[in-house]
């Protein structure tokens, strides 16, 4: 199997082709849009592109299976196209934010458990960009991002200890654990 080689983001036009063969996606208003979706849709089209892929890999790549062999090529598969070490540790970056985000979605009041894997994930997200900004920054900018990078773990580490430190209490009071 071979793919092509372009190294520039896809437009919205093309995203919408892609759902559409996948059958995922938007509806859109031929009167209003004749031209088909606009630039600026691109980032929603690909949230919605992301979503589809990893909805699909979950049905087809199952850890627990044995032997995980839709796993192993899932990952073959997304390592032929990330190929340099700085995209795959921003793409890991922005997964873990990702993470974060939807952990937010299933917080419930009172809930002990998901700040701490929030902060968490925040935490590794920032040291993973740390760690890009580290092996491939070079000018003042990236000098900063990376300053700022440091201490926003920083201060997620100390809100993760204090939400895990929380948790612990909450789960194990009137327990014996």
């Amino acid at each position: 199997m071979t793919r092509s080689s372009g190294h520039r983001p896809a437009s919205a036009a093309a995203l919408h082709q892609a759902l559409a063969a996948l059958g995922a996606a938007p509806t859109l208003d031929h009167a209003r849009r004749p031209h088909g979706p606009r630039p600026q849709y691109a980032p929603l089209l690909l949230g919605i592109l992301l979503a589809k892929a990893e909805l699909d890999a979950a049905v087809r790549a199952d850890p627990a299976a044995d032997p995980p062999d839709g796993l192993t090529a899932l990952i073959r598969g997304y390592h032929t196209l990330t190929r340099s070490e700085e995209a795959r540790l921003r793409l890991l970056t922005l997964r873990l934010v990702r993470t974060a985000f939807d952990i937010t979605l299933y917080e419930e009041p009172g809930d002990p458990c998901t700040p701490a894997a929030e902060n968490a994930a925040m935490t590794a997200a920032n040291m993973i960009n740390a760690c890009r900004l580290t092996r491939h920054g070079t000018g003042p900018d990236d000098q900063h991002a990376l300053t700022t990078a440091l201490e926003s773990a920083h201060q997620f580490h100390h809100s993760t200890a204090q939400a895990l430190k929380q948790a612990r209490r909450q789960l194990t009071k009137n327990r014996s654990l």
